[in-house]
């Protein structure tokens, strides 16, 4: 099978009835909360230089860390391979773990600051 160079395509052109069928349950294993308090909405990420081949990981893995090439936020990742945010947010964690990706943290006094929610959303309406 040859490479694909565009995530969120391999991501979006699976079968309708096979996404369908995925329950984010089932692409957390059961877990439905985030356990990485560095990983927010927000959050930017990026790929790490990796010694584990990526064939090793689930499909979605996959297409985060592709898409991960440059540094994109949580909400982003979450929106191009339309996955649900919480979902988005534990499969990061794992792929943090795991040394696939590097999490940056911002240096915020709050992370309810309204400036950054007003970035945030922002950021969200470039994506309609």
């Amino acid at each position: 099978m040859a490479p694909v160079t565009d995530p969120e395509q391999e991501y979006t052109d699976r079968d309708d009835a096979e996404q369908s069928r995925l329950r984010p349950f089932v692409l957390t294993a059961g877990r439905v909360a985030a356990h990485d308090p560095d990983i927010d909405l927000h959050t930017q990420v990026t790929a790490r230089p990796h010694h584990h081949p990526v064939d090793t990981l689930t499909r979605e893995q996959q297409s985060i860390v592709r898409l991960c090439a440059e540094a994109v936020s949580v909400a982003e990742i979450s929106a191009r391979l339309h996955l649900h945010l919480g979902v988005t947010k534990i499969l990061v964690g794992d792929l943090r773990a795991a040394g696939f990706l590097e999490v940056h943290v911002q240096d915020a006094v709050s992370p309810h600051d309204p400036e950054t929610i007003l970035r945030v959303i922002h950021g969200l309406r470039t994506f309609t």
